[in-house]
């Protein structure tokens, strides 16, 4: 009788085991994901190619950065205005957007360490030689993506007209349509754009503000956000995390 119900409970914890080992499962194997949110229409940071493979130096960091982790990659091509909200809904764990690092989204969701570091630039067309500066830009029509740091810089000059627009791409295309006096947006992309389309050229704002980009995280997911940390360190340590700035500066 003792013997039989030796067996009985050996029996029991092994069937309790096994369930919590297939229980576990799903959820070891969801951890090994990384799902990144991206507003992929920001060249040269994420963009999709003409493959329709999602491309730029944001897609290529955080790519190393998830096999630092040891976590394969799944990418989600978010609107702009929707990707923070999208964040704090668990849409996915992290986003990597070109995003600056600002006291009024760090009140919504945490950031990674700075990664890239970006000033606002002008954006006017080639045979506009009015504007040199901010200053000339005083009473004059804007396009900017609405709800970036190029929005928010422009909203700041005396009497200006805003247009924003849901992509970068939209607010350029309003510019050389001549419906509007001149474009902001970070200096990299201007740069990109410039290069790509004839009939721009780019004025830089010297005294505009150094912005920092980081990975945004959900507030709470503290573990998360140490492991994107340190992935970011290493890639400091080795030489990658230059390499790839130094890659994106020189196109």
């Amino acid at each position: 009788m003792k013997r039989s119900y030796l067996y009985l409970l050996v029996f029991v914890v092994a069937v309790v085991a096994l369930v919590i080992v297939f229980t576990n499962k799903p959820q070891e194997e969801a951890q090994a994901v990384l799902r990144v949110g991206t507003d992929a229409a920001y060249e040269p940071f994420e963009y999709i190619d003409e493959d329709g493979n999602f491309a730029g130096f944001d897609m290529e960091l955080i790519a190393m950065i998830a096999e630092e982790m040891g976590r394969e990659l799944e990418l989600q091509n978010v609107q702009w205005d929707g990707i923070i909200p999208g964040l704090m809904n668990g849409n996915y764990d992290c986003l990597i957007s070109a995003m600056t690092i600002t006291e009024e989204r760090m009140k919504q969701i945490n950031f990674s360490d700075p990664y890239f570091t970006i000033k606002q630039a002008i954006v006017v067309r080639e045979n506009d030689d009015s504007i040199t500066g901010s200053a000339d830009l005083v009473g004059k029509t804007i396009a900017v993506q609405n709800g970036t740091t190029g929005d928010l810089y422009a909203s700041q000059i005396e009497g200006v007209r805003m247009k924003r627009f849901d992509t970068n791409p939209q607010a350029i295309q309003e510019l050389l349509n001549n419906n509007a006096d001149a474009a902001v947006m970070d200096d990299l992309v201007a740069y990109q754009a410039i290069s790509k389309m004839s009939g721009l050229k780019m004025i830089e704002i010297p005294d505009a503000e150094v912005e920092n980009y980081g990975i945004g995280v959900k507030k709470g997911n503290e573990e998360l956000l140490a492991g994107i940390n340190k992935a970011l360190a290493t890639l400091r340590e080795n030489g990658k995390l230059g390499e790839l700035v130094e890659k994106y500066r020189s196109m």
